[in-house]
Formats: C-alpha cells, structure tokens, sequence
C-alpha cells in the first residue's frame, strides 16, 4: 500500500496524474489543489537546479527555450536523489536528442562542459603528492606506477570551441563575442586548485596521458600514447607540472596502493 501511495504522489509530481487524489484529504484546501502546490515546489526546484548548474546553457538559449526544455527533461528523467547537486547528469544526453536544440549542435557538449566544472566543484579534496615518495621506487619500476589523478579532474573533448564559448559567456566578460567556429575543437581539463575550477587546453599528447592515467593505465604505456598523439610531448615537464598543479596527487605500485 505504502509503494502504491508513493508512485501516484510520484506520478501527481511529474506527470500532473490525478491518481493521487484518492489518498489526499481534502478540506478548507482541495486535494486537487494540495497537489498543485507541492507539484509547483517540486518542479520550482528541479528547475532551478539546472539553472544554477547550467547557467551558460540557459544564456545561449534564453529563459523561454530553457525552462520548456526543463519542463520536458524533468518529465522524462526525474531526480532519483534527495541531494539536488545531482541531478543534471543526464542534461546533455537530452539536448543531443532533444529537436528543437538541434540548430545548436554544440549545445549539449556546452552542457557537459559545465556538468564537469560542477563535478568538479562539488568532489572530495585529496593532498598533494609527496614528490619524495617516489624516492623507495626504484627507477626500473617508474613505467609500471599508475598515477592518479585528483578527484574534481575531468577530461572533455570537442568538436567546437568550447573554452571560447565558455569564455564569452561569463557574466563579468566585456570583451569581443565573436567565437571562430572554422578552428578545432577542444581538449578541456577541468580541474580543483586550491578553492578554484580551473578549466585549462590541453595538447594531444596531454589530453591523451591523462585520459590514459584516468583510465587505470601504467605509466609507460600512458606515455606511449601520448607520444603516439603529439611527437613532441615531453613526458618529464609535464610530470612535474601536473604534480605541482595538484593534478597527479598519488600513484600505485604493483596493484597496491603505495600511501
């Protein structure tokens, strides 16, 4: 009975179902209306999730195009948590399939752009690496360490200009508008440094180590397909940098975590 009660109250929520109606009392307020009420709060807040996590989506669309486009998603994904922060996951996948963005085919990679910045706002802090660990690895074993990366890192890549995009449609942005839509796309790291969401271009032989190392891969073949992307990246540099940057903050040495 109870799983019964909470699907139609569901239903009422999402879908305007009258079925939950039965197990509303009435009164100085109609149970028709009691819904209503709870039905406005609920998409109210939904709405305004993805508002606050999509904000440079709803600039390039408008009000208008976003809240109907809300309206729609929330009907056909519905939150499955209680925590707000998450729900949105699925906003881009939407805009891909969703016909009246289809003139804005960088749409939905602008949405996954700034689900990442907010993944990556909202993860876990970890602490930097200490460098002078590495000092009990000895040399012949560095290619088979698996660098890890820190918890808000996340690795896009796009066909259009995304970092542009994100750039001119910053609130406090005065410059030129104009993006140049004949250049590459995108190799975007998102990532947390101190308190900050920093969003960096990366070369080919960059973006490919660390979705190497993002996926588990020892550090040698890592470097490999770096190298393979961009013959002129330079493994060493680019290990100290990230490690400074709080990019790399830990490693793991034959399938056992080193701390």
């Amino acid at each position: 009975m109870l799983r019964e009660v909470q699907a139609a109250f569901a239903a009422a929520m999402i879908h305007d179902d009258q079925g939950a109606r039965v197990h509303v009392r009435g009164g100085r307020v109609s149970a028709e209306e009691r819904i209503a009420i709870y039905r406005h709060n609920v998409l109210s807040n939904l709405r305004g999730a993805l508002k606050d996590i999509f904000p440079i989506t709803r600039n390039i669309v408008g009000d208008a195009f976003f809240t109907h486009a809300a309206d729609q998603f929330i009907a056909v994904t519905p939150s499955r948590s209680g925590d707000l922060n998450r729900f949105g996951a699925c906003w881009p996948d939407f805009l891909a399939d969703y016909p009246h963005a289809s003139e804005l085919p960088y749409l939905p990679d602008v949405a996954r752009l700034e689900w990442a910045w907010h993944e990556s706002f909202h993860a876990h802090d970890a602490q930097p690496l200490d460098a002078t660990r590495l000092s009990g690895v000895p040399p012949e074993d560095y290619g088979g360490l698996r660098l890890k990366l820190q918890p808000a890192a996340r690795l896009l890549s796009s066909a259009y200009p995304l970092l542009r995009i994100w750039q001119v449609n910053q609130p406090d942005y005065a410059g030129s508008l104009e993006v140049d839509w004949q250049v590459a796309g995108d190799q975007l790291l998102v990532y947390r440094y101190d308190t900050d969401v920093l969003l960096r271009a990366m070369t080919p032989g960059g973006f490919r180590f660390l979705s190497a190392l993002s996926c588990g891969a020892p550090l040698a073949p890592a470097a490999e397909a770096a190298t393979a992307a961009d013959s002129e990246f330079e493994l060493q540099g680019f290990l100290i940098e990230s490690v400074q940057s709080g990019i790399i903050v830990d490693f793991e040495r034959d399938g056992a975590c080193s701390s």
